[in-house]
């Protein structure tokens, strides 16, 4: 069944109820665009905005969880040239306890990438957090400054600081 784009004023809340799959990006700007421009109570708005982001971020997360799974599977050689590590329990538990410690807004638009090296990457658009088993290295760039540390001892709370300094930065 199509789901309405554009509800009756009875509908309003549906939009927020609504599994996070069935809305596209597209669908997402159309439903706030709808938004702006029907005179709507302003609180109204803002629940439907925080829910739209809400379900748009939790899928976000789901789908970086299921990337870690994915990339517990790697074998050595996962490049196709042969010289790729796979991926250490021991990292895949890291990111893991990262994932499970952050809000999803805090990675609403964070990606998920293996390594060559056998570490995983975390990008969000110009800034990375390259984790390791014991340390992890975190970069942002700026038109004002770049913001970064290399070799910072791993540690689940120092990681999703990082995370929200870059998201404040960026």
């Amino acid at each position: 069944m199509e789901k309405k784009l554009y509800p009756h004023k009875e509908d309003e809340q549906q939009i927020a109820s609504e599994p996070s799959a069935t809305w596209t990006g597209s669908t997402y700007d159309s439903v706030i665009s709808y938004l702006r421009s029907h005179r709507l109570p302003i609180e109204t708005k803002r629940a439907v905005c925080h829910q739209l982001q809400t379900e748009v971020s939790d899928e976000n997360l789901s789908y970086l969880k299921h990337r870690l799974t994915e990339f517990s599977l790697l074998e050595k050689g996962w490049d196709g040239y042969g010289e790729a590590l796979p991926i250490s329990s021991h990292i895949i538990s890291n990111v893991r306890q990262v994932l499970d410690a952050c809000k999803p807004t805090d990675l609403l638009e964070w990606r998920l990438f293996p390594n060559v090296n056998g570490t995983l990457l975390m990008e969000l658009d110009a800034a990375a957090i390259s984790i390791g088993e014991d340390s992890f290295t975190y970069w942002a760039e700026s038109m004002a400054k770049d913001l970064g540390e290399e070799n910072v001892p791993f540690s689940v709370t120092s990681v999703v600081d990082a995370i929200k300094r870059i998201n404040a930065y960026v």
